[in-house]
């Protein structure tokens, strides 16, 4: 507070207390090391006085109310200089400043030019209470501050995070990518190897654990960073449900846990792939959480919306923890930090993927007995059927493909290269723009660009796949591979209008980000 400007709340205070006193001076002072100085100075033109001739620093030694009726008859203070010269101090009393953890500021202090010898224990205390006024704004200003502080410490430690996921998890996610791209080319490989292919599953199982980590991290960064656009369509959710279910049964299985599906012939409006992530989020979450009995997803209708409710015999969760389990990080009963139970990412990513469709979510749970986990989505009026594509549909489709592959980090062109191989496609890989535009200049286009954002030299993605369009006189659809979590890196992207797939990604993923490009002629 010292040295800070005038306030009008302190100088009203003291006014009245001038007022109130009937005194002509009526001062809030803070005494430091050498001085005492006046936050607020009614009725003295000075904003600060010496220390070694403050009254207050008496005051705060006394920690108590002082009062000086006539300070030419008081030692301490008749050869004063504010004393026997202006403003001509006569009469004194001063209440301490006192902070809530003892600690002692300066005074609230009324002056006179005359002697009183009638300021009684009532006017002292009055006093006193001029000076809790006081110090309710200082304690108030200084509970402001530390807020503000906190906020800001909190802004750089979400901004450390988002640095350290941008600079981290690029590198980390590497090798995962490399191993991703090769077990998919050798699970096609080991088709009619039951053992070995059932060795591979459990490598695969492994592999994706450690993915899924990473994933939780990326998904939070990317919807943080408002670069994922929901594509919206109609379909019936029956489809989603039962592919999840079907999805997720061995892992119920496992636990000795019932996954079943209620039947729903109703169709939607949202965005399947973003709704099938907030829906996998939620059922995993049931199987984990549940030891004994069974998981059910089911639908049903409320208005203008169908409440899809995924159902659980687990523990259930404490009420005053309902509120929390939708924060980054929250979970409940791992406070060891168990990493094989997840980072706590998976309902925050609900929370987030269900704000950005617009749906609504819900908690019920009742401790002992279960939760019930629900989000509403818009009905549709037509019984729509999605398009399903098999996967021998997939490998015709992609069986003579050329693909153009940019990236400069040779295992990840590698093992890349030999996956799209596997699926019959024509592969020109190459490590930079300059080398890419080379192998296609004068001949045929290719039929997509998949490029690494980040490439060496400081290049782009962006501006690989703008040469190598500039070079065929085409406008050759692309997918932009990133390992960004940087929102500033990650909006650049989408302003770019790509196919956009973040590593690390599974060769489904691959092939569906594909066939959008193949289906988008826009890129």
């Amino acid at each position: 507070m010292l040295d800070t400007p005038a306030e009008e709340v302190f100088d009203r205070i003291t006014t009245l207390a001038a007022r109130y006193f009937g005194m002509p001076i009526a001062l809030v002072s803070l005494v430091d090391e050498t001085r005492q100085w006046f936050k607020s100075h009614y009725g003295l033109e000075i904003s600060c006085t010496e220390r070694r001739l403050a009254f207050c620093a008496y005051t705060i030694l006394e920690e108590r109310v002082m009062v000086v009726p006539d300070a030419m008859l008081d030692k301490r203070f008749a050869d004063n200089d504010l004393v026997t010269g202006p403003p001509h101090i006569r009469f004194y009393a001063g209440a301490p400043l006192v902070t809530e953890d003892r600690h002692l500021l300066g005074t609230f202090t009324v002056i006179d030019q005359r002697p009183h010898w009638d300021f009684g224990p009532d006017r002292q205390g009055d006093l006193a209470d001029f000076a809790r006024l006081v110090m309710h704004e200082l304690e108030r200003r200084r509970a402001l501050a530390q807020a503000e502080a906190a906020r800001a410490e909190a802004l750089r430690a979400n901004s450390a995070k988002t640095r350290f996921l941008a600079a981290a998890s690029h590198d980390l996610r590497q090798p995962f990518q490399a191993m991703e791209l090769l077990t998919g080319v050798l699970a096609q490989r080991l088709q009619d190897q039951a053992d070995n292919l059932a060795l591979l599953e459990r490598v695969q199982e492994a592999l994706h654990s450690g993915q899924g980590l990473l994933h939780g991290l990326l998904d939070i960064a990317t919807l943080e960073a408002g670069t994922v656009e929901p594509t919206i369509s109609e379909f019936r959710m029956c489809n989603v449900v039962k592919r999840l279910v079907r999805e997720m049964s061995a892992l119920a299985e496992r636990k000795g846990i019932n996954l079943s599906v209620t039947e729903c012939r109703r169709s939607v409006r949202s965005d399947p792939l973003l709704l099938e992530r907030i829906l996998r989020n939620l059922i995993s979450n049931a199987i984990a959480h549940t030891e004994r009995g069974r998981v059910l997803v089911g639908c049903r209708r409320s208005g203008a919306v169908l409440r899809v409710e995924v159902w659980d015999t687990g523990p259930g969760i404490p009420l005053d923890q309902i509120d929390l389990i939708f924060e980054e990080f929250y979970q409940i009963g791992n406070p060891e930090r168990n990493s094989r139970k997840g980072l706590g990412l998976g309902l925050a990513i609900v929370r987030k993927t269900a704000e950005l469709l617009g749906h609504h979510i819900g908690v019920k749970s009742t401790l002992g007995k279960g939760t019930m986990f629900f989000v509403e989505v818009p009905l549709t009026q037509a019984e729509t059927e999605p398009a399903e594509t098999t996967e021998a549909q997939t490998q015709t489709e992609f069986a003579g493909r050329t693909i153009v592959v940019i990236e400069d980090e040779e295992r990840q062109r590698g093992a890349l290269s030999m996956f799209l191989e596997s699926l019959g496609c024509q592969v020109i890989a190459t490590s930079s723009a300059t080398e890419a535009v080379s192998r296609v200049r004068g001949g045929f286009p290719p039929d997509v660009v998949v490029s690494d954002f980040r490439l060496a030299g400081r290049k782009t993605g962006l501006e690989a796949i703008s040469a190598v369009r500039l070079a065929v006189g085409q406008r050759v659809p692309a997918v932009l591979v990133t390992g960004d979590t940087d929102p500033q890196r990650l909006r650049q992207a989408k302003r770019g209008g790509y196919t956009l797939l973040h590593k690390p990604f599974r060769p489904e993923d691959l092939k569906q980000a594909l066939t959008k490009a193949f289906t988008n002629r826009r890129g």
